[in-house]
């Protein structure tokens, strides 16, 4: 350090600090501010992701290494009165105004030091230099790596905090420059430019202090140690930053150049049509989105992985993320990935693998596959693992899901890329796991109106990031594939629309900045299928074809479009001597997992013969991206792109025998008469129109599919998904209906396009509705759930259901995730808060104490049932909003049930 009073006393300004209390040994109780910030610096410049900044290592270390500069107030100071740094600024105040080092870090660059900082910015050619709103773009970046943008506030307001510290931030940026030495950034006339660094370097910043905060990676050092300035960024912070990205998982990862499908999957010797053709077919330059449609079984996961794995190879993406539209698709993803990923890469790199959505340490396979803290050498995870070696995600990447996306391959739910677009705490993490990657999302079509809008504005942003998407769908409409092309390419800033007029089915789209081609592909040879449908009026016969299906040994599946039917229906079936299995969303997390994998195991691929022999009553969880076979299939009434997913778990695989040998679907349906009344579908399943509220949707696909009388597929997919979609065939007596389901739609495009992030506004405020109390949801419910955690009443002491199931997780250290695994999810409306008897206050509270604190204070989210031992399941008791008290029953069999009779 300068033999200056601000050289002097800057070194003793803590970044990072820890209570005197703890166990110090020689350690320093504090890691010196500038220390932290070269550390983050170090981290900054050897992430794989930063030479997509464009920018010199010099010039970048500066910049990162600024981000906390607003920790030299005496407001943040003063925040560990122990550690204030009385050499500079005397003695600690009593009382300090309160402020955000994020939000002082900007008035510190962007007024404070602003002359100190003007060698960064060059001139161009001509002379020109940088406009203060485009610096001011880098440092929000910079500054708002606290979760959300922050801006620059009324100077007056901070000012005697701000000038007591200004020396220091003066030093500060003197002796930074002396480290980095950058040359002149130039500045930047093409704002297309000038955005993608500013998103980039806010996820950056974000990405790099996380990791250069973490003290068993950046052990704290004396303020003496940093005297010398460069000796500890060549010394300690650069080889720390090394070893630390190593420990996160993010080390370098070389893509294996592409040798075909056959490489990459060594199992398959015949490509299916679309597997060869994008094997082959050549791809645009630059940012590419391929729109992959085709049949269920006909191999479009291994088809876009192909195609990524080209755009890998070509140096346009680093690495893979693969969205799913629930966690139960996403487990099974994972499962299939697990055996494949590797061949994306270099045998020698070590790439990680994450599993990334909400529940994902609860998943028994993922948490085997996590490498511990202290690994450091990649080469080898475990050495008492077998197959595992070959699967690794390290425990910083797998432990926190918007962290997973950092993975150079991740699998999760849609909703973990969709948050990369919104206003949530932390999205540009999601932005920088996503940044290079081929964003990959199956069932594509499978959104509603709101989320539809999200994911358009997903891949606008990708593509504006300069990335690529692959997308798949067995059912997508003319209508939607336009607007999501046409979404990618406003991304790449073409804004005039290139109309799509191929109906061939299958059907490839590739589209990049130049063109737009549609590739008609050829079916998979043997799926060319003719199922035949069964349109049933009463619940009584679906039964009895059940009935008649399992006692010749089928396997059966009924989909219904409610839980309380699943449960209604399987209890009627119980009590005729069938044995059932069910299957639905209303699980605790620990049996719903166990039920998960039981029908993969029975009704997957490989299932045998006795093992396919039974009965499964499910809710919509099975019908998208499950590899289901079933003999027979029934289902409730659903839009028509639904049921052609239901009917495509119908006879998937080939097999030499099967009990029943027809291709048939038995659709449960009212007549779709020519002129229904208003309670056309609600008459006959009520559940189903609460949940399909465009009733006249429902009846176009009843209509369409009474007419043709069969699913022909491939040839006639496309016909029945654009008729059942036409709007203009309405009945009168579904009209209502109709027109409320399309207000409601508009309305929710509304909400999302008010909620998604401006990309064009840049990291700032004003770029979204930025609150940092509130968390825009991805999925737009019409009513609020509540998380009911099921506790039992054990030795005077509440446990969690999970326990019960399994013993290891009685022990102390995993009662978190024991609670996790007892988790149901229920509508607020039907159980808004459980009443506890004045003998179980204590120990209900003793509990609640386990959970996190904003779990333990969010007493109207998160809710602890106490359940009883009853002659059926377990029993409860609840209240619902109403103020009506319930009765609550569970089981591993049928799950969380609301009684119909209330207590008095």
């Amino acid at each position: 350090m300068p033999n200056t009073q601000e050289g002097k006393g800057l070194k003793f300004f803590w970044g990072k600090a820890r209570p005197a209390s703890v166990g110090l040994g020689k350690n320093s109780s504090i890691h010196p501010l500038i220390a932290h910030m070269l550390d983050v610096a170090a981290v900054a410049i050897l992430l794989p992701g930063s030479q997509r900044l464009g920018l010199d290592n010099r010039q970048l270390g500066m910049l990162v290494a600024l981000h906390d500069i607003g920790k030299l107030t005496p407001a943040f100071q003063a925040k560990v009165p122990e550690c204030w740094p009385e050499q500079a600024l005397g003695e600690c105040p009593d009382e300090v105004v309160a402020s955000r080092h994020d939000v002082d870090g900007v008035l510190f660059l962007d007024r404070v030091c602003r002359e100190e900082l003007a060698p960064l910015f060059g001139t161009d050619s001509e002379g020109e230099g940088w406009l203060l709103s485009d610096k001011r773009r880098l440092w929000r970046a910079v500054a708002g790596h606290h979760g959300q943008p922050v801006s620059v506030n009324d100077y007056q307001t901070r000012a005697s905090d701000i000038k007591l510290s200004a020396p220091y931030a003066h030093k500060l940026v003197s002796l930074l420059f002396d480290v980095f030495r950058p040359p002149p950034i130039k500045p930047y006339h093409s704002l297309d430019h000038l955005l993608q660094l500013e998103w980039q370097l806010a996820g950056l910043t974000v990405q790099a202090d996380w990791i250069g905060s973490r003290q068993e990676w950046f052990p704290y050092v004396r303020p003496d140690d940093v005297d010398d300035l460069s000796g500890y960024f060549w010394n300690k912070a650069l080889p720390r930053a090394q070893s630390a990205i190593v420990h996160a998982g993010l080390a370098p990862a070389s893509i294996s150049p592409f040798q075909g499908i056959a490489h990459l999957f060594p199992h398959i010797r015949t490509p299916s049509p679309v597997q060869a053709l994008l094997d082959v077919t050549s791809l645009p330059a630059g940012p590419t989105l391929v729109v992959i449609e085709d049949m269920t079984g006909s191999g479009k996961t291994e088809a876009a992985l192909v195609a990524a794995h080209r755009l890998m190879a070509s140096g346009r993406a680093s690495g893979l993320f693969v969205a799913l539209p629930t966690m139960a698709t996403a487990n099974a993803m994972f499962d299939r990935l697990a055996t494949a990923y590797r061949n994306l890469f270099q045998p020698s790199s070590h790439p990680s693998l994450a599993l990334a959505h909400g529940r994902a340490l609860l998943d028994e396979r993922f948490v085997s596959v996590l490498a511990p803290d202290d690994v450091l050498d990649g080469a080898e995870v475990k050495k008492d693992r077998d197959q595992a070696a070959e699967i690794c995600c390290s425990a910083w990447l797998g432990r926190e899901a918007r962290r997973a996306l950092l993975a150079q391959v991740g699998v999760g739910t849609i909703d973990q890329a969709l948050m990369a677009v919104l206003p949530v705490r932390f999205a540009t993490v999601r932005q920088a796991g996503l940044a290079g990657k081929v964003l990959l999302v199956d069932e594509c079509h499978a959104y509603d109106p709101y989320m539809q809008e999200e994911m358009v504005a997903l891949l606008r942003f990708h593509a504006a990031m300069g990335g690529s998407a692959i997308l798949l769908s067995a059912t997508l409409t003319k209508a939607v594939r336009q607007k999501l092309t046409d979404a990618f390419r406003e991304g790449l800033r073409q804004e005039e629309s290139v109309s799509l007029s191929c109906m061939a089915y299958p059907l490839v789209t590739v589209v990049g900045k130049a063109e737009v081609e549609e590739l008609p592909c050829a079916p998979r040879p043997g799926l060319e299928r003719s199922i035949t449908v069964r349109q049933v009026r009463e619940e009584a016969a679906v039964m009895a074809e059940v009935s008649l299906a399992a006692a010749k040994g089928a396997a059966v599946a009924w989909v219904r479009n409610t839980v309380d039917d699943v449960i209604a229906s399987a209890k009627a079936l119980k009590e005729q001597g069938i044995e059932i299995m069910v299957f639905h969303a209303r699980f605790a997390m620990v049996d719903r997992l166990a039920i998960e994998r039981a029908v993969l195991a029975r009704f997957g691929k490989n299932g045998t013969a006795t093992e396919r022999a039974a009965v499964l009553i499910a809710s919509q969880v099975i019908e998208q991206s499950l590899d289901l076979d079933f003999d027979v299939l029934c289902t409730d009434l659903a839009p028509m792109d639904l049921i052609i997913q239901r009917a495509g778990r119908l006879r998937r695989h080939t097999r030499k025998q099967r009990p029943v040998d027809c291709d048939e679907i038995y659709i449960f349906s009212p007549d779709p008469v020519a002129n229904p009344d208003p309670k056309w579908i609600s008459r006959l399943l009520p559940g189903t129109a609460a949940v399909y509220r465009d009733s006249a949707l429902l009846w176009r696909t009843a209509k369409v599919l009474q007419r043709k009388g069969k699913i022909q597929s491939p040839d006639a997919i496309r016909e029945l998904i654009e008729e059942a979609g036409n709007v203009s065939d309405v009945p009168d007596g579904l009209m209502a209906a109709s027109d409320e389901a399309e207000r409601k739609g508009r309305a929710a495009r509304g909400e999302a396009m008010r909620n998604v992030l401006d990309y064009e506004a840049g990291y700032a405020p004003d770029s979204a509705l930025w609150e940092r109390e509130v968390r825009t949801s991805t999925r737009l419910e019409e009513r609020p759930y509540v998380t009911v955690r099921l506790g039992i009443m054990k030795d005077g002491q509440v446990c969690p259901w999970a326990a019960l199931q399994d013993v290891a997780l009685a022990v102390p250290h995993e009662r978190k995730r024991a609670w996790a695994l007892s988790e149901v999810s229920v509508a607020r409306h039907v159980l808004a808060a459980c009443p506890v008897a004045g003998t179980q206050q204590e120990a209900v509270s003793a509990a609640r104490a386990e959970w996190p604190r904003w779990e333990r204070d969010a007493e109207d989210q998160f809710l602890l049932l106490l359940l009883e031992e009853a002659e059926e399941g377990w029993r409860g008791v609840g209240r619902n909003e109403a103020e009506q008290e319930v009765v609550v029953c569970y089981d591993k069999k049928y799950g969380f049930q609301i009684l119909k009779e209330t207590l008095t």
